[in-house]
Protein backbone atom coordinates (compact mmCIF):
# COMPACT_ATOMS: atom_id res chain seq x y z
CA UNK A 1 0.00 0.00 0.00
CA UNK A 2 1.17 3.54 -0.89
CA UNK A 3 2.24 5.66 1.97
CA UNK A 4 0.00 8.62 0.54
CA UNK A 5 0.02 10.85 3.94
CA UNK A 6 4.12 11.19 3.33
CA UNK A 7 3.63 11.66 -0.33
CA UNK A 8 1.19 14.37 0.71
CA UNK A 9 3.73 15.68 2.91
CA UNK A 10 6.90 15.27 0.44
CA UNK A 11 4.39 17.65 -2.26
CA UNK A 12 3.95 19.98 0.13
CA UNK A 13 7.79 20.74 1.25
CA UNK A 14 8.29 20.81 -2.36
CA UNK A 15 5.74 23.13 -2.98
CA UNK A 16 7.19 25.70 -0.19
CA UNK A 17 10.54 25.54 -1.10
CA UNK A 18 9.63 26.26 -4.78
CA UNK A 19 7.46 28.92 -3.87
CA UNK A 20 10.24 30.28 -1.82
CA UNK A 21 12.42 30.05 -4.57
CA UNK A 22 9.94 31.95 -7.02
CA UNK A 23 9.25 34.44 -4.41
CA UNK A 24 13.44 35.32 -4.19
CA UNK A 25 13.62 35.46 -7.69
CA UNK A 26 11.22 37.99 -8.50
CA UNK A 27 12.00 39.84 -5.10
CA UNK A 28 15.31 40.60 -5.33
CA UNK A 29 16.03 43.18 -3.28
CA UNK A 30 17.14 46.39 -4.67
CA UNK A 31 20.18 48.76 -3.36
CA UNK A 32 20.00 51.37 -1.11
CA UNK A 33 21.66 54.66 -2.05
CA UNK A 34 22.71 57.79 -0.35
CA UNK A 35 24.85 60.73 -0.91
CA UNK A 36 28.45 61.03 0.47
CA UNK A 37 29.26 64.66 0.75
CA UNK A 38 33.02 65.05 0.92
CA UNK A 39 34.66 68.37 1.56
CA UNK A 40 37.94 69.56 0.41
CA UNK A 41 38.28 71.07 4.51
CA UNK A 42 38.03 67.38 5.43
CA UNK A 43 41.37 67.23 4.15
CA UNK A 44 43.03 70.48 4.73
CA UNK A 45 42.96 73.71 6.73
CA UNK A 46 41.52 76.17 4.37
CA UNK A 47 41.43 79.39 6.77
CA UNK A 48 45.69 79.18 6.34
CA UNK A 49 46.22 77.48 3.40
CA UNK A 50 44.73 77.80 -0.78
CA UNK A 51 41.98 75.23 -1.68
CA UNK A 52 40.03 74.64 -4.59
CA UNK A 53 36.53 74.93 -4.51
CA UNK A 54 34.75 71.70 -4.65
CA UNK A 55 31.24 69.88 -4.75
CA UNK A 56 31.62 66.19 -4.93
CA UNK A 57 28.14 64.32 -3.96
CA UNK A 58 29.19 60.43 -4.52
CA UNK A 59 26.41 58.05 -4.64
CA UNK A 60 26.70 55.39 -1.73
CA UNK A 61 25.18 51.69 -1.61
CA UNK A 62 24.71 51.14 2.30
CA UNK A 63 23.36 48.14 1.96
CA UNK A 64 25.93 45.70 4.00
CA UNK A 65 26.69 42.95 1.09
CA UNK A 66 30.15 42.37 -0.73
CA UNK A 67 27.49 43.12 -4.32
CA UNK A 68 27.26 46.69 -2.07
CA UNK A 69 30.70 47.57 -1.62
CA UNK A 70 31.72 46.87 -5.18
CA UNK A 71 29.10 49.31 -6.82
CA UNK A 72 30.59 51.69 -4.32
CA UNK A 73 33.98 50.55 -5.80
CA UNK A 74 33.08 51.58 -9.40
CA UNK A 75 31.45 54.74 -8.67
CA UNK A 76 34.73 55.87 -6.65
CA UNK A 77 36.65 54.70 -9.15
CA UNK A 78 34.73 56.82 -11.94
CA UNK A 79 35.21 59.56 -9.72
CA UNK A 80 38.99 59.15 -9.41
CA UNK A 81 39.38 58.99 -13.00
CA UNK A 82 37.46 62.48 -13.37
CA UNK A 83 39.70 64.07 -11.01
CA UNK A 84 43.06 62.84 -12.30
CA UNK A 85 44.61 66.05 -14.53
CA UNK A 86 48.12 64.52 -14.28
CA UNK A 87 49.02 61.45 -16.91
CA UNK A 88 49.85 58.94 -13.96
CA UNK A 89 47.49 56.51 -13.15
CA UNK A 90 44.30 57.77 -11.31
CA UNK A 91 44.24 57.74 -7.27
CA UNK A 92 42.95 54.17 -5.89
CA UNK A 93 40.66 55.95 -3.43
CA UNK A 94 38.52 59.63 -3.47
CA UNK A 95 40.18 60.98 -0.69
CA UNK A 96 43.96 60.41 -2.16
CA UNK A 97 42.02 62.08 -6.09
CA UNK A 98 41.09 64.77 -3.92
CA UNK A 99 44.51 65.53 -2.08
CA UNK A 100 46.50 65.04 -5.06
CA UNK A 101 44.10 67.48 -7.39
CA UNK A 102 44.43 70.36 -4.55
CA UNK A 103 48.11 69.39 -3.90
CA UNK A 104 48.62 70.25 -7.77
CA UNK A 105 46.78 73.51 -7.42
CA UNK A 106 48.69 74.33 -4.61
CA UNK A 107 52.17 73.95 -6.42
CA UNK A 108 51.12 75.49 -9.56
CA UNK A 109 49.99 78.36 -7.82
CA UNK A 110 53.14 78.66 -5.70
CA UNK A 111 54.92 79.15 -9.27
CA UNK A 112 52.64 81.27 -10.77
CA UNK A 113 50.95 83.48 -8.08
CA UNK A 114 50.14 86.30 -9.73
CA UNK A 115 48.43 84.27 -13.09
CA UNK A 116 46.78 81.48 -11.74
CA UNK A 117 42.50 81.37 -10.50
CA UNK A 118 41.39 79.21 -8.27
CA UNK A 119 40.43 75.67 -9.30
CA UNK A 120 37.04 74.65 -9.27
CA UNK A 121 35.42 70.90 -9.42
CA UNK A 122 32.16 69.81 -9.10
CA UNK A 123 31.06 65.95 -9.26
CA UNK A 124 27.46 64.87 -8.50
CA UNK A 125 26.24 61.36 -8.79
CA UNK A 126 22.65 60.26 -9.58
CA UNK A 127 21.05 56.78 -9.81
CA UNK A 128 18.84 57.13 -13.09
CA UNK A 129 17.99 53.21 -13.21
CA UNK A 130 17.62 49.86 -11.12
CA UNK A 131 15.82 46.99 -11.84
CA UNK A 132 16.84 43.43 -10.52
CA UNK A 133 19.85 42.87 -13.57
CA UNK A 134 21.49 46.94 -14.10
CA UNK A 135 22.13 49.45 -12.48
CA UNK A 136 22.66 52.74 -14.01
CA UNK A 137 24.64 55.69 -12.75
CA UNK A 138 25.14 59.14 -13.85
CA UNK A 139 27.83 61.41 -12.71
CA UNK A 140 28.03 65.17 -13.44
CA UNK A 141 31.30 66.86 -13.39
CA UNK A 142 33.09 70.21 -14.09
CA UNK A 143 36.13 71.66 -13.64
CA UNK A 144 38.14 74.52 -14.00
CA UNK A 145 41.96 74.75 -13.83
CA UNK A 146 42.13 77.64 -15.57
CA UNK A 147 42.06 79.13 -18.90
CA UNK A 148 38.32 80.81 -20.90
CA UNK A 149 36.15 78.13 -19.20
CA UNK A 150 35.87 75.14 -17.45
CA UNK A 151 34.89 71.43 -18.91
CA UNK A 152 32.00 69.57 -18.16
CA UNK A 153 31.44 66.02 -18.58
CA UNK A 154 27.97 63.67 -17.93
CA UNK A 155 29.69 60.01 -17.09
CA UNK A 156 27.20 56.79 -17.27
CA UNK A 157 28.28 53.91 -15.35
CA UNK A 158 26.28 50.57 -15.56
CA UNK A 159 26.95 48.42 -13.20
CA UNK A 160 25.40 44.53 -13.15
CA UNK A 161 23.07 44.18 -10.30
CA UNK A 162 24.11 40.52 -9.45
CA UNK A 163 27.89 41.73 -8.62
CA UNK A 164 28.28 44.94 -8.90
CA UNK A 165 30.83 45.27 -11.65
CA UNK A 166 31.21 47.51 -14.22
CA UNK A 167 29.46 46.19 -17.84
CA UNK A 168 31.86 47.23 -20.78
CA UNK A 169 29.30 49.28 -23.19
CA UNK A 170 30.07 46.08 -26.11
CA UNK A 171 28.89 43.66 -23.42
CA UNK A 172 25.78 44.74 -23.14
CA UNK A 173 24.50 43.96 -26.03
CA UNK A 174 23.30 41.03 -27.95
CA UNK A 175 23.67 42.49 -31.53
CA UNK A 176 26.14 45.97 -31.74
CA UNK A 177 25.84 46.48 -35.54
CA UNK A 178 21.92 46.01 -35.31
CA UNK A 179 21.82 48.28 -32.43
CA UNK A 180 24.01 50.83 -34.29
CA UNK A 181 22.06 50.83 -37.64
CA UNK A 182 18.74 51.52 -35.64
CA UNK A 183 20.49 54.42 -33.92
CA UNK A 184 22.06 56.15 -36.26
CA UNK A 185 18.35 56.14 -38.29
CA UNK A 186 16.60 57.84 -35.11
CA UNK A 187 19.77 60.31 -34.99
CA UNK A 188 19.29 61.02 -38.81
CA UNK A 189 15.45 61.25 -38.44
CA UNK A 190 16.09 63.76 -35.02
CA UNK A 191 18.82 66.20 -36.77
CA UNK A 192 16.97 66.03 -40.14
CA UNK A 193 19.73 64.43 -42.24
CA UNK A 194 18.69 62.39 -44.97
CA UNK A 195 19.92 58.28 -45.55
CA UNK A 196 22.33 59.04 -47.95
CA UNK A 197 23.75 62.38 -46.55
CA UNK A 198 27.17 62.21 -44.93
CA UNK A 199 26.42 62.23 -41.33
CA UNK A 200 28.60 65.55 -40.93
CA UNK A 201 26.56 67.67 -43.34
CA UNK A 202 24.90 69.15 -40.61
CA UNK A 203 28.02 70.22 -38.65
CA UNK A 204 28.78 67.35 -36.82
CA UNK A 205 32.15 66.01 -36.69
CA UNK A 206 31.78 61.82 -37.24
CA UNK A 207 35.56 60.65 -37.18
CA UNK A 208 35.94 58.88 -40.75
CA UNK A 209 32.31 60.60 -41.56
CA UNK A 210 30.42 57.59 -39.95
CA UNK A 211 28.11 57.35 -37.12
CA UNK A 212 29.29 55.65 -33.93
CA UNK A 213 27.98 55.25 -30.71
CA UNK A 214 28.96 57.79 -27.83
CA UNK A 215 31.55 56.57 -24.71
CA UNK A 216 28.69 56.94 -22.34
CA UNK A 217 25.60 54.87 -22.91
CA UNK A 218 22.59 54.94 -19.63
CA UNK A 219 19.20 54.34 -18.85
CA UNK A 220 16.48 56.13 -16.94
CA UNK A 221 12.43 54.61 -16.74
CA UNK A 222 11.37 55.53 -19.98
CA UNK A 223 14.31 55.73 -21.93
CA UNK A 224 17.93 54.28 -23.13
CA UNK A 225 20.31 57.37 -23.06
CA UNK A 226 23.01 58.06 -25.93
CA UNK A 227 25.08 61.14 -24.50
CA UNK A 228 28.00 62.80 -26.26
CA UNK A 229 29.78 64.94 -24.29
CA UNK A 230 31.18 68.40 -25.60
CA UNK A 231 34.23 68.07 -28.31
CA UNK A 232 32.79 64.24 -29.35
CA UNK A 233 31.10 65.19 -32.06
CA UNK A 234 30.27 68.74 -31.63
CA UNK A 235 31.99 71.91 -30.65
CA UNK A 236 32.26 73.36 -27.07
CA UNK A 237 30.00 76.29 -28.25
CA UNK A 238 26.69 73.55 -29.07
CA UNK A 239 27.55 71.67 -26.64
CA UNK A 240 26.93 67.96 -25.53
CA UNK A 241 24.37 65.74 -27.76
CA UNK A 242 21.50 63.71 -25.98
CA UNK A 243 19.70 61.27 -28.27
CA UNK A 244 16.86 59.13 -26.64
CA UNK A 245 15.36 56.37 -27.68
CA UNK A 246 12.52 54.31 -25.83
CA UNK A 247 13.43 51.62 -24.25
CA UNK A 248 10.07 49.37 -25.64
CA UNK A 249 11.21 49.57 -28.66
CA UNK A 250 15.20 49.23 -27.96
CA UNK A 251 14.80 46.54 -25.67
CA UNK A 252 15.76 43.25 -27.47
CA UNK A 253 18.80 44.65 -28.58
CA UNK A 254 20.31 44.34 -25.00
CA UNK A 255 21.83 41.53 -23.03
CA UNK A 256 19.94 42.58 -20.29
CA UNK A 257 16.52 43.23 -19.14
CA UNK A 258 16.26 47.08 -19.48
CA UNK A 259 12.09 47.36 -18.45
Amino acid sequence: MINTKNLNIDRYIFYIFFLTGLFSCKNQEHLTFETKIIAIQDFFDCQTTDCVTTEILLLKSVNETKISKRVNQEIEKAACIILNMENNAPAKTIDAAIRRFNLSYQQTKKEFPDEITPYEISINCHLSFQNQEILSVLIESYIYTGGAHGNGNSTYLTIHAKTGKLIKPMSLFKNYNEFLNYSEKVFRQKHTIGDHKSINSTGFFFENDQFTLPANIGFTDRNVILFYNQYEISSYAEGPVELKLEKEKVSDFFSFPIL
